[in-house]
């Protein structure tokens, strides 16, 4: 890490100023320690990177989430002939990865990013977010919660090398993020945030660390159906089975959440009504319902046909809100910090 960079760091237990006490090396930090001024707590560095996640009071998913991940990649045999093309190429690789990277550019050219900004990458992974971020200018930190050298944070280093560009990469708890109040000017979290067991406690976090006026983006978040049961969607996935958090809320409790944790002129919306016309989010709403009428308990689908059907009668950034209200699918929410 950047002993430049320390200043902008904060105790996650108590939020007080961190000082090095340990380090190598003079502006890049290889190994070290962090000691918090107040409460005395050391985080160390280890291969360039520090650790701030407080493992005394980290909760037992946190730590079990931090090895499934890891054990997920195992059984998808992502291991046998590992590569950067993929890591310094994401999230343009097509497949799995089309949703977030065509949510990602409507989230990216939407932030208007002047090259001035503050920006945390929060649940970023390898830190593929964080490379077009730094590539604008921006001064960027990046958090999650698994240091993989493949697959986690520790690829980071082989992205930043590809693209000529820096960010912090970091390891951090979203609900106990190692920033003072009022930094950031964009928090930003994609495919991400349906990964915490409860929105708030993070989005509380994300509140506090941005600037007045800052905002919170979220991108590609997945939504169900608000006829939906989130069991019957979560339960089958496989990686319930390795102890990672798959939450499915609706489109709403994303909403509600993001008004509790403080945020004003929030705003959600699909790809399709984003920047649609009229229209097009008439036509988008028409081509879902047959989608949804499969997706959800036949004994609800003459509600949600005649639900669906009704929006004829509203306005259409009105059907395209209500009918993403009802429907669901990948979400780009976004709110400000008053």
């Amino acid at each position: 890490m950047k002993r430049s960079n320390i200043q902008f760091l904060a105790c996650p237990l108590c939020h007080s100023a961190l000082e090095l006490s340990a380090g190598d090396g003079d502006e890049h930090i290889v190994a070290g320690a962090l000691r918090c001024t107040r409460c005395a707590t050391t985080y160390p560095i280890e291969r360039r990177m520090a650790n701030l996640i407080p493992l005394q009071s980290t909760e037992v998913h946190k730590l079990r989430e931090m090895k499934g991940w890891v054990n997920l990649w195992e059984k998808k045999g992502m291991y046998v002939n590992p590569t950067t093309f993929h890591s310094v190429s994401l999230p343009f690789i097509g497949g799995m990865w089309t949703e977030v990277a065509r949510m990602f550019m409507l989230a990216f050219d939407a932030l208007h990013l002047t090259g001035n900004e503050m920006v945390l990458d929060v649940g970023a992974g390898q830190g593929w977010a964080s490379r077009y971020f730094a590539a604008k200018g921006c001064h960027v930190f990046t958090t999650d919660i698994v240091d993989d050298e493949f697959y986690g944070l520790g690829r980071a280093w082989a992205i930043m090398d590809h693209a000529n560009v820096y960010f912090e990469p970091m390891l951090a708890d979203g609900e106990r993020l190692p920033f003072p109040d009022n930094q950031f000017d964009v928090v930003f979290i994609s495919t991400a945030l349906h990964h915490f067991v409860e929105q708030g406690p993070f989005l509380q976090q994300a509140h506090r660390v941005l600037k007045p006026g800052g905002r919170m983006m979220v991108s590609n978040e997945p939504a169900i159906p608000i006829f939906a049961r989130e069991a019957d969607v979560t339960d089958p996935l496989e990686e319930i089975q390795e102890g990672i958090v798959e939450r499915r809320p609706k489109v709403y409790e994303y909403v509600r959440s993001m008004h509790e944790a403080g945020f004003v002129d929030v705003t959600v919306d699909a790809f399709e009504t984003f920047r649609g016309a009229p229209a097009e989010i008439r036509n988008w709403q028409l081509a879902t319902r047959a989608e949804l009428m499969r997706t959800i308990r036949p004994r609800l689908r003459p509600l949600a046909w005649l639900a669906y059907t009704s929006l004829a009668l509203f306005p259409g950034w009105l059907t395209g809100q209500i009918a993403l209200h009802i429907r669901g699918g990948s979400i780009i929410m976004q709110g400000y910090k008053p």
